[in-house]
C-alpha cells in the first residue's frame, strides 16, 4: 500500500476509533482493491475476512476517581457512627448533671450542719450587760447574789442584774451561715431542674 494510502488509513482508523469509543467494538476489513476499512459494524454482503477489534480502554489506564456515594448508601453508612457520637454525648451530659446534683446536695447538707453547730455563741461572741428588772417590792426580787437593788425617785425599787447576751459579731456570723444555706438550696433546685431537663 502506498505511503499516502497508509497515512489516510491511519487517519480514518483514528477517527473511527474516536467515534466508536462508546461502542467498545470496531471492525476492520480489506476490500478487493487492497484498501483497509474500519467501522463500528461489519460490512453487509462482504465475503472477505473481517477482524473484530475491541476498543475498550484498560481500566488501569483510567484516572482513579472516588465514586459518589449514593444517598441510600450514605444514609446506611451514617447510622453506624452518628448514634455512637450522640449516645456518648448524652452519657457525658448525664454524668455531669449527676455530679452537679450530688455536689449541690452535699453543699446543702454541709450548710445545714454549719448553721446547726453555730446556734450557741462562742466564748468570744458573748457580752455582759446590766438588765433592769422591776422587783415589784421585796417579794419580787430574784435573790441573785450578783444583782443590786436601785431605788428610784418615786421610791420604787428596781433590780439590776448582769446578763450574758450574744455580740453583734455572733448575729452577723449566723446571718452569713443562713445566706450560705439559702444559696446552696437554690443551687440544688437549679441542679435538680437541669437534671430533669437533661441539659447543663
Amino acid at each position: 500500500m502506498p505511503r499516502a494510502g497508509k497515512a489516510l488509513a491511519l487517519a480514518v482508523m483514528g477517527a473511527v476509533l474516536a467515534l466508536a469509543a462508546s461502542a467498545q467494538v470496531l471492525y476492520r476489513w480489506v476490500d478487493a482493491e487492497g484498501k483497509t476499512h474500519y467501522g463500528d459494524k461489519p460490512p453487509k454482503g462482504f465475503k472477505g475476512e473481517v477482524t473484530r477489534i475491541d476498543t475498550e480502554v484498560e481500566k488501569s489506564t483510567l484516572p482513579a476517581s472516588k465514586p459518589a456515594l449514593a444517598p441510600a448508601a450514605d444514609a446506611a453508612k451514617r447510622p453506624a457512627t452518628v448514634p455512637d457520637d450522640i449516645g456518648a454525648k448524652r452519657r457525658a451530659t448525664r454524668e455531669r448533671l449527676d455530679a452537679r446534683l450530688a455536689r449541690a446536695r452535699d453543699n446543702v447538707a454541709a450548710a445545714k450542719k454549719a448553721l446547726s453547730d453555730s446556734e450557741s455563741p462562742q466564748d468570744d461572741e458573748r457580752q455582759v450587760v446590766q438588765q433592769r428588772q422591776s422587783t415589784g417590792g421585796m417579794h419580787g426580787m430574784t435573790g441573785r447574789s450578783n444583782c443590786r437593788i436601785e431605788i428610784g425617785k418615786d421610791g420604787r425599787k428596781t433590780q439590776m442584774c448582769p446578763t450574758s447576751i450574744p455580740t453583734p459579731e455572733y448575729h452577723d456570723r449566723i446571718a452569713r451561715l443562713e445566706a450560705d444555706l439559702k444559696k446552696a438550696e437554690q443551687e440544688l433546685a437549679d441542679a435538680e431542674q437541669a437534671r430533669r431537663r437533661g441539659v447543663d
